[in-house]
């Protein structure tokens, strides 16, 4: 089994269709038999989307991501989400999210080694990154 870890930044690049690494997140995705992304995640396309005019946008990728039977939607729990926030308080040479934070630490606990993102936190944080 091929698991991808999908960050905020790999969503967007597909939504987006002037995006300039969309191809290479799409044929990435179709690499993988598993996509594991969370709610945070979720939540963080969904508000990008949303502050730069493009609410529809927002609605149609959510509903499309939480039905995707190949995404695997994790919901964190409150022990997770400190465990993240310890994590962004212990790296303040970073430029990482809470978000980021916490995609680290569930690819840590599912075992997921590549991320799919279009930033360096990841690979900062020691993970397999494509595109």
């Amino acid at each position: 089994m091929t698991a991808y870890f999908v960050d905020t930044s790999a969503w967007y690049e597909l939504v987006d269709a002037a995006a300039p690494r969309q191809a290479e997140v799409t044929t990435a995705l179709a690499e993988a038999s598993t996509l594991v992304t969370t709610t945070f995640v979720l939540h963080e396309l969904v508000a990008l989307l949303v502050c730069r005019g493009r609410r529809e946008a927002a609605q149609l990728a959510g509903a499309r991501i939480r039905r995707a039977r190949s995404v695997h939607l994790v919901h964190p729990d409150v022990a997770e989400e400190e465990s993240a926030w310890r994590l962004f308080l212990e790296r303040p040479d970073k430029a990482y999210s809470v978000t980021d934070c916490l995609s680290f630490q569930v690819m840590r606990r599912l075992r997921v080694e590549v991320a799919l993102a279009t930033d360096r936190h990841f690979a900062q944080e020691g993970f397999s990154v494509i595109p």
